[in-house]
């Protein structure tokens, strides 16, 4: 009899460790809705590294793709594989799917008992042993896993969105880099413009035709370009620095070049109310926000059911002095006296209309990044096309028309060298220009949630002046077809 007793209590106690013990975490199991969504609103591809094989082939496209031009999609990808921030973040998949393993086990059983040793005879040794269980904690499994559930898309959706903020600060650093590099470019064709004028000036004044004022007005535009490209030479390092920093570079010398020039604009983005609805129906940080309402209902409902959990059954066995063996239930529950959760539950109800209320905040402001995101992206588009389509032909045809003139000798070096100029300082507006439109058409994409088509915007026809092609430059031409970052 007694050996039976021990043996049902050891084998309810076994069943219920076996059942706790079967669950298992899997932190990645979710991590391909990550990389499907990612290539669908950024056009690239995660890799979660976690010390495999794996890691070497992502190694090896890193290597691959560092081994030639950087476009901006480029520089994307790299920093998507190699962003040790990222590659962090999506701990946090692991951290929600460990979170909805727990929410499904049963609460463990409780185990106590006793031993006593009487002062007087009956002898006998006096002991009791009981296994107590949470038998209604069964009935808030669901409810605990819809509320963890909840938590794991919301975490779904703000690592995705991580994955996004990404792919949009990157291309944002490569266009300021890529237009920094062109600035420099450009400071250096002025200052050798300028080193020109004021050698050709220090010549005339040495044989009487330019007086001291030319001289040194001369010297002064050469050490103001000169004072121009070290500012730009500092501001392409420091563009130079973070590119690197989100690309997951630091660590390792620049050996890699970006593609010179960023491509021209595109035709057009879809209407307002289109990017409006996809935003609503797009944007992850909305979603997430959904998922927040819903946690908290599910955390609201766990909250009225909060007895529950208070509710313990089980069985004793007890052996008394005497020899005598007693074996029966018992059971255990709160009152809810004093205390009936009113407090908590007013509070869940209170943080339900919170969550609620910065939804309907949140679609807002989403409403208003995208009004002021396309705005943005409307007028750079102007900005580009006006540069690329007028100013910039007819700079070039002004100065073919002046070197034509400079060589038939009917203007000076002068005129030639300031009209140089003006292209040049043309060319670098126009390099921002190109800048201001692709970073702000990447915050669009942002407001948006998801990609945008990219259809090419033509070019104007230009007139036979406009398309006349430019001069021999005063200066030597930069050998090199692709810029690599100093």
């Amino acid at each position: 009899m007694r050996t039976t007793r021990s043996k049902a209590i050891a084998l309810a106690f076994l069943i219920a460790a076996g059942v706790g013990g079967c669950a298992s975490v899997t932190p990645d199991q979710r991590f391909p809705e990550v990389q499907a969504d990612t290539l669908a609103r950024v056009g690239g591809r995660v890799e979660w590294r976690q010390g495999t094989a794996a890691d070497d082939l992502v190694d090896q496209r890193i290597a691959a793709l560092l081994g030639q031009p950087l476009s901006a999609d480029d520089a994307v990808q790299v920093a998507l594989f190699n962003n040790a921030g990222l590659q962090a973040t999506f701990e946090d998949l692991g951290i929600a799917q460990a979170e909805v393993v727990t929410a499904g086990q049963l609460r463990n059983p409780d185990i106590a008992g006793f031993f006593r040793f009487p002062s007087s005879p009956p002898s006998g040794l006096n002991w009791n042993i009981g296994i107590d269980a949470w038998l209604l904690d069964a009935f808030l499994v669901p409810v605990r896993q819809r509320l963890a559930n909840a938590s794991e898309d919301q975490t779904l959706r703000l690592v995705t969105q991580q994955v996004v903020r990404l792919a949009a600060d990157t291309r944002a650093a490569y266009f300021a880099l890529q237009a920094d590099s062109a600035a420099v470019r450009a400071q250096e064709s002025l200052a050798e413009v300028a080193r020109l004028a004021l050698d050709l000036s220090r010549a005339q004044g040495a044989s009487g035709n330019a007086d001291d004022l030319r001289v040194a007005a001369d010297r002064s535009a050469y050490q103001q370009a000169t004072l121009s490209l070290l500012q730009a030479r500092s501001a392409e390092r420091a563009s130079l620095e973070r590119l690197r920093a989100l690309m997951g570079l630091t660590d390792r010398p620049v050996a890699w070049m970006l593609v010179r020039e960023a491509p021209g604009p595109t035709s057009g983005e879809p209407g307002e109310d289109e990017l409006l609805a996809l935003a609503l129906g797009s944007r992850l940080d909305v979603k997430a926000a959904d998922a927040e309402v819903q946690r908290q209902e599910y955390a609201l409902e766990l909250s009225k059911k909060w007895w529950l959990s208070t509710v313990q059954v089980g069985v004793e066995t007890e052996e008394s002095t005497d020899g005598q063996y007693t074996t029966g239930p018992h059971f255990s529950a709160e009152l809810p006296i004093f205390n009936q959760r009113q407090g908590e539950i007013a509070r869940q109800e209170a943080v339900i209309r919170q969550v609620q209320r910065r939804r309907t905040a949140l679609q807002g402001q989403a409403r208003t990044e995208v009004r002021t995101a396309l705005q943005r992206v409307s007028a750079a588009r102007e900005v580009v096309v006006l540069y690329r389509d007028e100013i910039l032909p007819l700079r070039r045809a002004t100065l073919a028309a002046v070197q034509d003139r400079y060589n038939s000798m009917f203007v000076g070096v002068f005129e030639l060298l300031t009209t140089k100029s003006e292209l040049t300082t043309a060319e670098t507006g126009f390099a921002r220009a190109l800048q201001e439109y692709w970073t702000a058409r990447s915050d669009l994409e942002v407001a948006v949630g998801t990609r945008l088509p990219d259809v090419p915007l033509p070019a104007a026809n230009p007139s036979a002046a406009e398309a006349a092609p430019p001069p021999p430059p005063t200066s030597p031409p930069n050998p090199h077809q692709q810029h690599q970052p100093r």
